[in-house]
């Protein structure tokens, strides 16, 4: 009979220390050596494989090694340390469960597995699959020059990620290192195979809590936000987490004294929700009524031209509303104006959805 391949255990080799693990043969330990290695050939075992799952008893731990039995010439083992301690919770002696089996070293006959990279693999392809829009949890860890490193936890483990800094936020973020140490859901937006990482959106997953977050919005109520970036009409705000409206600089509370290029990002300001148009949020810092919220067809009204355009003239009508006289209008009226004129003009429909107001010359 051909002598095995002993996997397991070296002290194996020495056949005077095998009684310490034959536990389940009934030796007479002083037999000579030869009888030894005739009962050890004859022990009837599996062969373990690298990759593969195998259910195995876990019969205790010794120096630096969980060790199981799973019908091997030697203890399956895992080493003990956090990570994969945490998957031996609330487990006893004489409980079975599955280990990937990683290694096998011939020459020092051991059998190394993992719960680790079994439970990782099982979360990857499970991450992978994920149905659009559904969401993840991540740690954010550190900053790098192009973004953050994230911890994805998912299905008990954590999967290394990262989230470009324009993912980062539902706008420019005022202050970069103001999310390190958070916690909060994100969106998977691509995987790296050659980093192993995947690519992460926070931006993604705000932007779907939007159109609920719209219906939730109420007329006359105060709002909170910071300023997001400014412009030569307005102030942008981002307020409850997830929304950004702005706030046309003749809506700006005077009494705060503060010129546009005093208003910078990261500014707390406080507002009225005006007017909400599909996914367009129009604040204010001041309840009033303006020439849009009684502007009625057939209205006449004087207006100063903006701008000429191929499609026609832009006029603007008070501060924050403005109207299209089309080109087809201009035509019929043979009258010519010129950018800066005042002119004397009709509404012939007002499109509120859009915010658009066509109007006539008279």
């Amino acid at each position: 009979m051909g002598k095995r391949k002993v996997y397991g255990d070296p002290r194996f080799q020495n056949l005077d220390l095998f009684k310490d693990h034959l536990t389940l043969v009934d030796v007479n330990y002083e037999n000579n050596r030869k009888e030894l290695e005739q009962l050890y050939d004859e022990y009837e075992s599996k062969t373990p494989v690298v990759g593969e799952l195998f259910n195995v008893v876990y019969v205790g731990i010794s120096q630096g090694y969980f060790n199981f039995e799973g019908g091997f010439k030697d203890f399956v083992r895992i080493e003990d340390k956090p990570s994969e301690a945490s998957y031996l919770k609330n487990t006893n002696i004489g409980d079975s469960l599955d280990v990937l089996i990683t290694n096998i070293d011939e020459d020092n006959f051991f059998i190394k597995a993992s719960f680790v990279e079994l439970y990782e693999g099982i979360a990857r392809k499970n991450l992978i699959s994920l149905e659009e829009g559904s969401a993840v949890v991540c740690y954010v860890k550190e900053m790098t020059p192009a973004g953050y490193s994230v911890d994805i936890q998912f299905e008990g483990v954590v999967l290394p990620g990262f989230m470009p800094n324009t993912l980062a936020g539902i706008n420019k973020l005022h202050n970069p290192e103001s999310i390190l140490g958070q916690t909060f859901d994100v969106m998977i937006e691509s995987y790296s195979r050659d980093e192993g990482t995947y690519i992460v959106s926070r931006r993604k997953f705000l932007q779907s809590l939007v159109p609920q977050e719209i219906k939730k919005l109420e007329h006359g109520k105060i709002y909170v936000g910071h300023v997001t970036g400014t412009t030569d009409f307005g102030v942008f705000v981002e307020f409850n987490g997830c929304l950004t409206g702005m706030v046309h600089k003749t809506n700006m509370n005077p009494e705060l004294g503060l010129s546009m290029n005093q208003i910078t990002p990261g500014l707390t300001i406080e507002f009225f929700i005006k007017e909400i148009i599909k996914d367009k949020i129009i604040l204010t810092q001041i309840l009033r009524e303006t020439l849009w919220d009684t502007i009625k067809v057939g209205q006449g009204i004087t207006g100063k031209v903006r701008d000429l355009k191929p499609f026609g003239a832009l006029v603007t009508l008070d501060d924050e509303t403005n109207g299209l006289i089309h080109t087809s209008e201009l035509d019929k009226s043979n009258q010519k104006i010129s950018s800066g004129q005042e002119v004397k003009v009709k509404v012939i429909a007002v499109d509120r959805a859009n915010r658009k107001i066509f109007l006539s010359l008279q």
